[in-house]
């Protein structure tokens, strides 16, 4: 099994998904990125557009979120904060 980490994304209506995943695709301010198992702490802005997940067993989980940040933790989990979210 590949190696997956903690996510949540949370916007102000409160928890929208959590689950482990084996990678993140988010829209940030400066071009859009990815994050898979082990990536180094961060921090990073986001802008609207679609926020995919890669759920542990496989599944590809797609939001369209709006304006907030991503965390990546020193524990390797990550953290979507933005101000709305709707499944796609």
């Amino acid at each position: 099994m590949a190696a997956s980490f903690s996510i949540q994304v949370l916007t102000p209506e409160g928890l929208v998904w959590e689950g482990r995943g084996t990678a993140v695709n988010a829209p940030g301010v400066v071009g859009g990125f990815g994050i898979l198992p082990r990536h180094q702490p961060m921090v990073a802005a986001l802008q609207p557009g679609p926020l995919r997940i890669t759920a542990e067993d496989g599944v590809e989980v797609r939001y369209r979120v709006g304006v907030g940040v991503l965390e990546v933790t020193a524990f390797h989990d990550v953290l979507v904060l933005t101000d709305s979210a709707s499944k796609v």
